[in-house]
């Protein structure tokens, strides 16, 4: 077996340090609590950049009961979530100003690319978006608080 030249090695290297920041800056926080309404609670991970908005919880073959992730934005706007990659169902409670604007479950699109699954958009403008296991949102009516804490 011949010994790869340096040029290659380094290379690689350069290839691996490569995925591994932009898994770091995928990974999203954790550590922040969703209650919505008196009772609901969500332990969430947030999406607090662009790549871990990207990714969202896509490639998971499972989310917990009581888990979720978290999407906050500076600005209330009209979003729209894809599915790609999504292994299993999910619930989105579309969130403006500490209010439930309307919640929607959303079926697995297992394959990768954005553009091969559909877009769900949300009722209106929103600041938040929760993601949770289908079926844990569907006693949520419009206009039920949210309260976040945490980071």
């Amino acid at each position: 077996m011949m010994p790869l030249p340096p040029s290659v090695l380094v290379l690689f290297g350069a290839v691996l340090i490569t995925f591994s920041a932009v898994g770091c800056a995928a990974t999203p926080n954790q550590g922040t609590t969703v209650l919505i309404g008196p009772d609901l609670r969500f332990t969430v991970e947030v999406a607090d950049s662009e790549a871990a908005r990207q990714l969202g919880l896509s490639g998971r073959a499972d989310l917990p009961a009581g888990t979720g992730m978290l999407f906050r934005y500076d600005e209330s706007a009209r979003r729209s979530y894809w599915m790609a990659g999504m292994l299993v169902p999910i619930d989105l409670a579309w969130i403006d100003d500490g209010e439930v604007l309307g919640t929607q479950t959303l079926p697995p699109c297992v394959n990768p690319a954005a553009d091969a699954c559909p877009t769900f958009a949300s009722p209106g403008p929103v600041d938040t978006v929760l993601e949770a296991p289908a079926g844990a949102l569907a006693s949520v009516e419009t206009g039920t608080a949210v309260v976040v804490s945490g980071r």
